[in-house]
């Protein structure tokens, strides 16, 4: 049996306490880790029209890597978000019950290196312009991707207070979701 001496439990107390304490709040970088998709949020804003739904609109601004862990890190081409992703919006912490909007963002066309784009109607009716940039692959994983996006004319009615959960879910059904705190314009 090894005892671990007060000496080192307490510093490893603070820093597990500075760690939390360190952690960005309100519209900063929020992390979570889906089944197989970790989503990275810098911005969510959330715009509600005046009028008959759908008027509502958002903004999103976040990072999501493929780390396929259900398959055991495994990367095939259908893993991949070029060729299409969901991009859903609930209120509530990720496993909500709560209606979710959802987003089908069809294939991207290649705009340059590593850079696609999608600039159209969503087989759901919303304007959708997306960005989608490949950024460096870390290891164990099938791909790390910066999005940029804002859709409207969108039905966001049932989102009216944070936490916000945002999922990404690629092609291949692996998703990844994170109760993300929105800035939500009403």
């Amino acid at each position: 049996m090894t005892i671990i001496s007060s000496k080192v439990v307490r510093p490893m107390a603070t820093v597990a306490l500075g760690a939390v304490l360190l952690m960005p709040s309100m519209r900063g970088v929020a992390q979570a880790e889906g089944q197989d998709v970790t989503v990275t949020i810098s911005k969510l804003d959330i715009s509600h029209g005046v009028g008959v739904e759908p008027v509502d609109q958002y903004d999103l601004t976040a990072n999501f890597n493929n780390t396929e862990s259900s398959e055991g890190s495994k990367c095939d081409k259908a893993d991949s978000p070029v060729s299409g992703f969901v991009v859903s919006l609930q209120e509530g912490a990720c496993g909500s019950v709560s209606a979710a909007v959802t987003e089908t963002i069809p294939a991207l066309h290649k705009i340059g290196t590593g850079k696609y784009k999608f600039e159209g109607i969503t087989k759901e009716g919303a304007t959708v312009d997306a960005t989608l940039t490949k950024l460096t692959t870390p290891a164990g994983s099938c791909g790390n991707w910066h999005l940029v996006m804002d859709a409207t004319p969108v039905d966001l009615s049932t989102v009216r207070t944070n936490p916000v959960a945002t999922s990404v879910t690629l092609p291949d059904g692996s998703t990844g979701c994170l109760s993300a705190t929105a800035l939500i314009d009403r």
